[in-house]
């Protein structure tokens, strides 16, 4: 499998290769400033509340401004939007490190959530472009993902140490914010330099769909088109409940992993920090071999397969057990949550059409976002009341929710729409 996946990556566009490449530094960028975050802001004084009220702030700008970016990216552009994302990102950073009232870190939390919004609604469709085929398409964005989780416990770790050895003024974690923000701006002066423009778009998503689309432009009427459109937007709106409930899945327990684990186990920050840390190596697994298990089995076989294996696993760390069993269970969990992910969110983005893609990325950034808020949320609630083994339950159910609606809405189109880029890929 490693050498299938070794294959894979040689035989990638070079416009993918540098773009994988350089998702490095995203990814210790994030690491560093996830961590340093919050102990940042506690370190100038401000309470667990109003740090909880500026995060919620963030996550509801990327909410309501995902769907308007998905339409702008269209006329500034994939690489363009990306580009002004990172450098947003970059310049919030600045803004944190040198920000020390309530009204400057909100605002960097603004700016930074912009700024995401921005990458989040470019970056795949992007990616795909450069593509040549769908099978490409999914190993890029599997790949995409395994850089990124890698890095980001990179930067995690830098976070832990860059405090003890560059400290800061404001607070011990200052400078490291001016790292990170090194690293975006890197990031940015690289995929600007490097990455393909427009032009440089693959023989799969430009020659093999503009083709396809003359073809139909010739022969369909105009109320044929409209049909068309009618039934295009039907597909994004089942693909985007398909992403709600994965959303909804998250938000009950990911968000939450820390405290299941020091109440229901007893566990030490020391462990809990290391155990999370390890379970990194772990997504870093499941989203390397998602291309293998596609190409082998198929994307319905490989839907289906992940699905049943991630609701057995919910149902069984909802059972009374040792601290090191459900361990082992995290683990893996950790292995099969990422396949699902990158699977539902690949698959997806594949399927649609080219020129609905930027809006389906904004589609699908609310509807994850959506089903994230309520479900974490509604977990708040129930781990308050010392219900640690009940978000688990409802795992499966959410799971199992999301497994029927595959099969009932979205299983027949996504395999018909899949079927006809690989056919036009060959």
């Amino acid at each position: 499998m490693w050498k299938y996946t070794a294959g894979l990556v040689q035989d990638l566009s070079p416009g993918v290769k540098r773009f994988i490449a350089t998702e490095s530094l995203f990814g210790i960028g994030a690491g560093i400033f996830s961590l340093i975050l919050n102990l940042h802001l506690l370190a100038l004084g401000f309470s667990e509340g109003v740090i909880g009220q500026i995060t919620s702030l963030g996550a509801l700008t990327v909410g309501l401004t995902s769907l308007p970016a998905g339409l702008i990216v269209k006329h500034v552009g994939r690489k363009r939007m990306l580009i002004i994302g990172i450098m947003l990102a970059c310049i919030s950073l600045i803004v944190f490190g040198f920000g020390t009232s309530r009204g400057e870190i909100t605002v960097a939390q603004l700016i930074w959530s912009l700024g995401v919004t921005a990458i989040v609604n470019s970056e795949i469709q992007l990616i795909f472009q450069y593509c040549r085929t769908k099978k490409e398409e999914t190993s890029a964005y599997s790949l995409l993902f395994a850089i990124f989780t890698l890095f980001t416990g990179v930067g995690t770790m830098l976070g832990g140490f860059l405090p003890d050895w560059i400290g800061g003024s404001t607070t011990v974690y200052q400078n490291a914010f001016f790292v990170a923000a090194g690293c975006f701006a890197i990031m940015a002066l690289l995929r600007g330099l490097l990455l393909p423009s427009s032009s440089g778009i693959g023989k799969f998503a430009g020659a093999g769909v503009k083709v396809i689309g003359e073809r139909q432009a010739a022969a369909e009427s105009g109320e044929h088109e409209k049909s068309k459109k009618r039934h295009a937007f039907y597909f994004l709106l089942m693909l985007s409940l398909l992403i709600f409930s994965n959303g909804f899945t998250y938000g009950l327990v990911s968000p939450f992993l820390n405290v299941i684990l020091k109440f229901r186990f007893d566990m030490s920050d020391g462990s809990i920090s290391s155990l999370l840390a390890l379970s990194g190596v772990f997504f870093f697994i499941g989203s390397m071999i998602v291309p293998y298990f596609v190409d082998r089995w198929g994307s319905r076989r490989t839907f289906m397969i992940i699905f049943v294996c991630n609701i057995v696993l919910a149902c069984l760390m909802a059972i009374i057990m040792p601290a090191a069993s459900f361990t082992v269970l995290l683990m893996i969990r950790g292995t099969g949550i990422t396949m699902l992910n990158n699977l539902i969110d690949s698959e997806s983005m594949s399927a649609v059409s080219e020129e609905d893609r930027n809006l389906f990325a904004g589609m699908r950034t609310v509807s994850r976002s959506i089903g994230n808020t309520i479900a974490s949320y509604w977990a708040g609630y129930i781990l308050a009341g010392g219900h640690y083994s009940l978000p688990f339950l409802l795992t499966a159910a959410a799971l199992l929710a999301g497994f029927l609606i595959y099969i009932w809405v979205v299983q027949g189109k996504l395999d018909q729409r899949l079927k006809q880029k690989e056919l036009a890929s060959s």
